[in-house]
Formats: structure tokens, C-alpha cells, sequence
């Protein structure tokens, strides 16, 4: 595993900032046919000698990573469901080669990519995949992707947000706990689930407790580095020379943390990115996963402290996020305690994790229904700001979330509306494109998504997860 802006010095700052390469994460990726000194100290020469052609200096000493599953097309006989059954072999990768001169983390077991230009396993992407795969009966797939998981927090004790080594500083929502219990039921046996994950899900646990993401007893998306990104290093060094405010980077790392990057709701302008203050939020999707790792905890160990956590962390929620005025969940300003005006996806957190009382939950379905759904789905906020995770875009681990939460506190009718209008939406767009994407204008659901730092990715893990599931 290879830390490349470090390794490769100035050559990873010439390449990143050439513009060559459209999408930069790309570069970050590559695999290094040389020992990284050896390329360094080539590419010095060639610049004592002249300038130097970068993209023929590339192709000599790096390879790209390649999207397999590119090479599958679609079977227009295909129902969407024939379809997601013929392209998962097309984004299973074996265990890695930890000889491979790139910055992969080397993962011992096989596993399933998200797709496009996510050629890594992604921690919160892997839990709504693994759903589609437990439908279909890849029990030992999802065995191998929990072991895999168990592997990087004894290594560097948390899952990160992807399996490479610019991502170790940071995680995503903490879905393990429920993955393992998923697996354990789906197989018959729980007890024998939590008993081989228990150490690892306790120590992922700590780690969201007992360190900068636990603050004041409640929990906020963080980041370890604070510098620019290394997989969008030529965006992140051109904000710095149009000028950053402090934080601006740890705000930006820890919202890709939270999986949402980026959204108006981290902003105090939502038109403005350099006003993020991930940091500065309760967030109330982090803190209702950490009730839902509590109680699994309690459950696989039996010990009560756990279940006094949760208990805990289920008061805090229903009083510290709630609002009266919106009768909603929000996310909390840490600094003086207020609720976060903006109306997010989020809120149905509370209804997953079971954080609500029962009138919260009426009022919070109420809320949601008049202010975030959609004719395609659910919307992912109410603000139309041009970043991806916002309107008029809706994502499909929040449809799944959200149907969940409904479903949890005896709406059915409204889960079956959201249900409906999101299958119908994955139909309309795979009738059209024969493509299950990342991201779904649930607005115009023939329209294109838009927002983001790259083009729309298709693939795509947990959008095929996710309809397998809910189409059951």
C-alpha cells in the first residue's frame, strides 16, 4: 500500500495539477509499475534533460485501474432483476495482491466494488449491497466482506471510508453492527455471527466514542487529516490559492465521512462550498447508527452497559434533536445546541433506530411526506444548492432508511408509496439507459441527477442492493 502524494513528491503534485486527467481521483489510483523511488528519481532526470511529456511518462511507469465491469452490456431481454443477477459477477474482485504497487489497502477475502470509478470496496456502500446479495443468497460473499472488515479495524481499528490508503483517516456510518446481525439471521445463526465479529464490532464501537467523533456524549463526522484530499488533490490545492477559511479541509473530509459530499446540509451558505462546518454538527444519522450498534452490542454480548448507553443515546436523540417547530429531526449546532434549519433525509434516522417516541413519529412521517417526497422518490433535502446530495436528487440507501422507519412505527401505507414511486423510478431509468446508477432525479426521474466532482457513475452496489430488497 503505497502512500503516493508522499512517495512520489512532486511528480504526484505535477500530475495531479497537469488537467491531463479529467477525473482525479484516476491518478491516485494508479498502479506503479516501479518501485515509487525508482519512478521519482526517473522522473528527475527527465526534467534535467527537458521538459517532460507527463502522459507519455505516465504510460511507462503507471497502469490505470480498470472498470470490469465496463465490459458487460446490457441484455435488452433483461428484466432489471436478470439484469442485477448478471452483472454482480462483474463487480466481485478476488482478495487483493499486497504486492501491488498502488495505494490499495490489500483486503485478504473477495469482495464487490460499488463500480464506475469506485474500483474499492466502500464501507457504508457495502451494507446496502450486501442486502441485495443476502436476497440472492451470497452468503459467503458477505461472509468474506465482514472478515474484511474485521481485518482493517484489527489493522488500523475502524473501517475506513474505502479500502485505500488515502481514506484511513477517516471512516463512514458505522453499519457493521447491523451487517453482522443481517448475516447472522439470514444464515440462522446470530449467535455464532455476533461471536466471531464481537471483538471487532467492540472496537469499531470505541472508536466512534472515544475519540474526536464523541463530543459532549453526543457524536459529530470527523476526519484525522486536515489537509487537501489526496484522490482530488488538483481541486483541493486550487481552493487553497482562491482562499480557504480555517478547517475548510477537515470540514470538507469529514463530510465525505458522513457520505454526504457535499450537501447544503453542511453549509452555512448552501451556495457556497467554503462555508462547511461538518465538525460543528451533531449529526443525528451518526448518533441514531451509534443507538443501533448499542443495542446490537447489548444483544450480542449481554452486557448491560450497552443497553444503558442506548437508552441514554435514545433520550438525548428524542430531546436534543427534535424540533417542535418542524416535528422533525434535525442536526444539532454543537456551539450553543440550536436545530440545524435544514430538512434533510436524515431525520428518518430517528424512525430506523427506533429514537422517536410514537407522536414524534406521526409528525415526523407528516413532515416528511409534505416536505421530501417526491414524484420518484425521496428527496434528500428540501435545498436545491447544485451539490449532489441535495435536491432534486434522491440516493438509495435513504429510500431504504426511510421505508424502514415507516414501516417500524405501523405507516405502511406511506413506506408502499415510497416504495413504489422508487422501484418505478429504478424501472423508468434502467428501461431507458438498461443502467442501475448511483443517484436518481427523483423530481423528473428521466431527467439526469445532477451536482458533484465527477460524472454519474453507474454500477452501481447499493442501488442494486437496495431494489432487490425492496422489490422482494
Amino acid at each position: 500500500m503505497e502512500h503516493l502524494e508522499q512517495s512520489l513528491g512532486d511528480l504526484f503534485v505535477d500530475l495531479h495539477m497537469s488537467g491531463f486527467w479529467p477525473d482525479e481521483k484516476a491518478i491516485s489510483d494508479s498502479i506503479l509499475l516501479a518501485p515509487a523511488p525508482d519512478i521519482l528519481r526517473a522522473y528527475h532526470a527527465a526534467k534535467a534533460a527537458g521538459p517532460v511529456d507527463l502522459h507519455a511518462f505516465y504510460a511507462a511507469h503507471f497502469r490505470p485501474v480498470a472498470a470490469q465491469e465496463t465490459a458487460y452490456r446490457t441484455d435488452p431481454t433483461h428484466s432489471p432483476k436478470q439484469h442485477l443477477a448478471a452483472i454482480w459477477p462483474h463487480l466481485i474482485r478476488p482478495a487483493d495482491d499486497a504486492e501491488e504497487r498502488s495505494t490499495r489497502f490489500a483486503l485478504p477475502r473477495p469482495y464487490v466494488v460499488v463500480g464506475g470509478r469506485f474500483q474499492e470496496a466502500y464501507y457504508w456502500d457495502s451494507y446496502f449491497t450486501q442486502l441485495g446479495l443476502l436476497k440472492v443468497g451470497k452468503t459467503a460473499l458477505v461472509l468474506d466482506m465482514l472478515e474484511n472488515f474485521a481485518f482493517a479495524i484489527e489493522r488500523i481499528g475502524h473501517i475506513p471510508n474505502g479500502f485505500r490508503s488515502y481514506f484511513l483517516t477517516r471512516s463512514q456510518p458505522p453499519f457493521f453492527a447491523a451487517m453482522v446481525q443481517d448475516y447472522g439471521r439470514a444464515v440462522g445463526d446470530p449467535a455464532g455471527a455476533y461471536a466471531r465479529f464481537l471483538p471487532a464490532m467492540q472496537r469499531e464501537y470505541q472508536y466512534f466514542i472515544a475519540s474526536e467523533h464523541n463530543h459532549q456524549g453526543l457524536a459529530r463526522y470527523w476526519d484525522q487529516a486536515s489537509g487537501p484530499r489526496v484522490e482530488m488533490y488538483r481541486t483541493d490545492l486550487e481552493a487553497v490559492h482562491k482562499g480557504v477559511p480555517d478547517g475548510y479541509f477537515r470540514n470538507l473530509r469529514a463530510a465525505c465521512e458522513s457520505g454526504w459530499d457535499f450537501s447544503a446540509r453542511w453549509l452555512t451558505d448552501s451556495a457556497d462550498l467554503t462555508t462547511i462546518r461538518t465538525t460543528a454538527l451533531w449529526a443525528i444519522d451518526l448518533n441514531c447508527l451509534l443507538l443501533r450498534y448499542e443495542e446490537i452490542l447489548a444483544e450480542a454480548s449481554h452486557e448491560a452497559r450497552y443497553a444503558e448507553a442506548a437508552k441514554l443515546r435514545r433520550d438525548l436523540i428524542s430531546k436534543r434533536f427534535y424540533s417542535a417547530e418542524t416535528g422533525y429531526f434535525h442536526d444539532v449546532q454543537i456551539a450553543d445546541g440550536k436545530i440545524s434549519p435544514i430538512t434533510t433525509a436524515a431525520g428518518m434516522f430517528a424512525l430506523y433506530a427506533g429514537a422517536a417516541s410514537q407522536a414524534q413519529a406521526e409528525t415526523t412521517a407528516a413532515w416528511m411526506q409534505s416536505h421530501l417526497l417526491a414524484p420518484g422518490g425521496l428527496l434528500t433535502t428540501d435545498v436545491t444548492s447544485g451539490q449532489q446530495w441535495d435536491s432534486p436528487n434522491g440516493w438509495a440507501p435513504l429510500q431504504w432508511i426511510a421505508v424502514q422507519g415507516l414501516l417500524r412505527y405501523g405507516f405502511g401505507d406511506l413506506a408502499e408509496t415510497l416504495r413504489q414511486r422508487w422501484l418505478a423510478t429504478c424501472d423508468a431509468v434502467f428501461g431507458a439507459s438498461g443502467k442501475f446508477v448511483e443517484k436518481y432525479n427523483v423530481l423528473d426521474p428521466l431527467a439526469p441527477s445532477s451536482g458533484g466532482e465527477y460524472a454519474l457513475q453507474d454500477g452501481f452496489g447499493w442501488s442494486n442492493g437496495v431494489y432487490l430488497d425492496l422489490a422482494d
